[in-house]
């Protein structure tokens, strides 16, 4: 496990938070800061945390949402080709299905120790190939989120193995955010991902492409809304 990158990341996340100049005491609020809710944060296939933290929609919600704290996972090593992502291609290619149930299992076994050091969390959010991760890991883990925020994302269907897994406990018992943005080449992800989660909420906006929607999208008070929804916030 990458325990000491993630605690570099989540501190680096604090600061930006905290609004740390690098002085010793703003360091000192950093350390100390604690959100009430706790949002597990996956980023999308090759990017890593720090790719997710600095998207411009990212650093609007932790501005905005000062009662939320977001930990950026980082995807643990894998023997194959494709670095920082949470689960490898087919081993014959993207046109031949993966029936292999167990493809996930480094991730999923990350994760779970993620959750057991760090959490409880409150929340999963996963951006692009975030979002099947996190699809998958709340249909093979134990771990239970009140919330799931997935941008951008789409189901594995190439991993029919993991796929096969999702739908034979689908629909998942999770109050979901779905968000997609028309000029995005993965918008077909939103009907894939709707039809597993139970009662979703669907959020499309009409300009964003593959990112998290930021603050001047038609979106945006939408999805910060459904953030605060049970959480005795302002919407």
């Amino acid at each position: 496990m990458k325990v000491s990158a993630l605690n570099l990341f989540l501190l680096i996340f604090l600061a930006t938070l905290t609004g740390c100049t690098g002085s010793e005491e703003d360091s000192v609020e950093a350390e100390t800061y604690t959100g009430e809710f706790k949002i597990l944060a996956l980023h999308g296939g090759g990017d890593s945390p720090e790719g997710l933290m600095g998207q411009p929609g990212m650093q609007d919600l932790m501005s905005d949402l000062p009662e939320f704290e977001f930990f950026f996972a980082d995807a643990p090593d894998h023997d194959s080709m494709c670095e920082q992502c949470w689960y490898a291609d087919p081993p014959g290619g993207k046109g031949e299905p993966n029936e292999d149930r167990t493809w996930a299992d480094i991730s999923i076994e990350y994760l779970d120790g993620i959750v057991q050091e760090y959490g409880p969390f409150y929340g999963i959010l996963g951006y692009s190939q975030g979002c099947p991760m996190a699809t998958v890991y709340i249909a093979n883990s134990n771990t239970s989120f009140e919330k799931a925020f997935l941008f951008n994302g789409y189901l594995p269907t190439t991993h029919s193995g993991l796929n096969d897994t999702i739908n034979e406990v689908a629909p998942l018992d999770v109050d979901a955010l779905i968000f997609g943005g028309d000029n995005d080449v993965f918008i077909f992800g939103v009907e894939e991902l709707e039809g597993v989660y139970q009662e979703p909420t669907i959020i499309i906006s009409s300009t964003a492409d593959h990112h998290l929607p930021s603050s001047d999208d038609e979106t945006y008070g939408d999805v910060l809304a459904f953030f605060r929804q049970g959480t005795n916030g302002t919407l």
